[in-house]
C-alpha cells in the first residue's frame, strides 16, 4: 500500500524515508521541511499495511512528546478519517491497528522501552538525546521480521549542535541514510511562512543556517539567559492574568501568568496553528475564563479583540513596546515548567538581531516568538497599568528570568 493511493499529499521527504534501505535514517533539516509530518505519515502507512509490527515514537521527555509527535500522529489519523477511538489507549499511550502497536513513550520511562522489541523507532528532536540513549534504543530494534523486511530507526532534528553525537559519530556509521531537507522541500508550506523563514537571512545568519538551510550553526545572543528548572509552583496566586498572541499560519498562543509575592509563574495554555477566532473563543470557554480574567492581546488585531470582547471576555489591547517590555521582563523573577514545551523552546532561541558586521542590535529576531510576545504583552501591560515602572522594579528586584521546568 502506498500513501499516495490513499489520496494524501506527500513530500519528497516522505518518499526518501520510505525508500531508505539502511537501519539508521537521519532526517536533518530546517524548520517546516516536513520531517516530522512525513515520518508520521510513513509510520501510519506501515501500521496500516504491515503485520505484527511494534513501533516506538519517542522524545527525551514526556511533556515534549505529548505536545509534538504524539499529537501530530493522532491529528493526522483524525484528518485522514482513520482514527478509531477504540484503538487508542490513552492510559498506556498506545494505538493499535490489526496486529500492529504504536507506543508513545519518552526516554524518562525506561521500563516501557526495555520491555519491548521494536521494528521501527522514531526519535523526534534527536539532538536532545545522548549517544548512550541512542545505543540503548538501537538495541531494542530487534522485532521479528518477514523475508524482505528490515527494522529501522529514524532520527529527526534541526542541526543546532555541531558537536552533537549525531554529527560527530552517527554521520560516519556505514549503515546510515542521510536525508537533508529545507522549507523548499515542503510543497504544502504557505507563502507567508516562507517569507518569515527567508527573513532570517537579514536578522541572524546562524538562525538562517539552522532553520532555513538546515545546516549546523550555534545560535547565540539569547535575550533571557538565566535559566533554571523546577516543578514547584504555588497552589494559590495573588492574582492571575493572560497574554494572547494571535496567529493562523503561525501559532495562536495564550499564556497564563500567576503572580505570587511579586514573582511570575508561566503556564502555556494554547499554542496552535490555523486557529480561527471562533475556535479560540471555544478554547477560552473550555479553560473557564470569564469576564473577571484580564487578557492582554496583540493590539494590532482590533477586529479579533472586539469579537472576543463581545463574547464576554475581558480582553484588552496590549502595550507592544518591545524594548521597554523586554527590559522590564529581564528585571523580573519568572518561572515555567517542563510542560510549557513551546514556551521553553522559544525562550532558548529568542535572540537579538545582528547587523551585517555581526554587531548585536537591541531588536529581537522575529521568528518563533509567539510565546515570548504573549508573555511580554501580559507582564509589561499589566504592571505598567498598575504601577509606575520604578515601583515595579523595587517590588520585583533586579533578577534575570529563570526558566523552571
Amino acid at each position: 500500500m502506498k500513501l499516495e493511493k490513499l489520496k494524501y499529499v506527500v513530500t519528497k521527504v516522505f518518499t526518501q524515508n520510505a525508500e531508505a534501505k539502511t537501519t539508521i535514517v537521519l532526517n536533518e533539516g530546517g524548520a517546516r521541511s516536513s520531517k516530522s509530518y512525513s515520518l508520521c505519515q510513513l509510520l501510519i502507512l506501515k501500521m496500516l499495511s504491515e503485520k505484527n509490527k511494534n513501533i516506538l515514537i519517542t522524545r527525551k521527555t514526556m511533556p515534549a512528546l505529548r505536545m509534538t509527535a504524539y499529537k501530530t500522529f493522532i491529528d493526522i489519523l483524525i484528518e485522514y478519517k482513520l482514527y478509531n477511538r477504540a484503538n487508542h489507549n490513552k492510559t498506556s499511550r498506545t494505538y493499535t491497528h490489526d496486529t500492529n502497536t504504536v507506543l508513545f513513550t519518552s526516554f524518562d520511562e525506561p521500563t516501557k522501552i526495555q520491555s519491548t522489541e521494536f521494528n521501527y523507532i522514531w526519535m523526534e528532536e534527536a539532538e536532545e538525546f545522548t549517544f548512550e540513549d541512542f545505543m540503548v534504543l538501537k538495541t531494542r530494534l530487534s522485532g521479528k521480521t518477514q523475508p524482505g523486511e528490515m527494522n529501522q530507526i529514524f532520527l529527526s532534528y534541526n542541526p543546532k549542535n555541531e558537536n552533537s553525537y549525531i554529527n560527530k559519530k552517527i554521520h560516519s556509521f556505514k549503515d546510515v541514510t542521510l536525508i537533508k531537507s529545507t522549507y523548499k522541500d515542503n510543497t504544502m508550506l504557505n507563502k507567508d511562512y516562507i517569507g518569515i523563514i527567508e527573513s532570517l537571512k537579514e536578522q541572524d545568519e546562524k538562525m538562517y543556517k539552522v532553520y532555513a538551510l538546515g545546516e549546523y550553526a550555534a545560535i547565540e545572543g539569547q535575550i533571557f539567559n538565566n535559566i533554571a528548572f523546577s516543578s514547584e509552583f504555588p497552589l494559590v496566586f495573588d492574582e492571575v492574568f493572560y497574554g494572547l498572541d494571535f496567529g493562523f499560519n503561525n501559532p495562536t498562543c495564550l499564556i497564563k501568568i500567576g503572580m505570587k509575592d511579586n514573582k511570575f509563574f508561566i503556564k502555556e495554555e494554547i499554542y496552535k496553528l490555523y486557529m480561527l477566532n471562533s475556535e479560540l473563543i471555544k478554547n477560552l470557554k473550555r479553560l473557564n475564563l470569564t469576564s473577571k480574567n484580564v487578557i492582554y492581546a496583540d493590539s494590532s488585531e482590533t477586529d479579533r479583540i472586539q469579537e472576543i470582547y463581545s463574547s464576554g471576555f475581558n480582553v484588552k489591547p496590549a502595550d507592544k513596546n518591545v524594548k521597554d517590555g523586554i527590559d522590564f521582563i529581564k528585571s523580573c523573577e519568572i518561572y515555567t515548567k517542563d510542560g510549557n514545551v513551546n514556551f521553553n523552546n522559544e525562550l532558548k532561541e529568542y535572540v537579538w538581531q545582528k547587523d551585517k558586521n555581526g554587531n548585536q542590535l537591541e531588536v529581537p529576531v522575529k521568528f518563533n516568538d509567539h510565546a515570548m510576545d504573549a508573555m511580554r504583552y501580559a507582564i509589561w501591560s499589566h504592571c505598567r497599568r498598575r504601577y509606575d515602572l520604578p515601583n515595579v522594579k523595587r517590588l520585583t528586584g533586579n533578577v534575570n528570568i529563570r526558566v523552571l521546568g
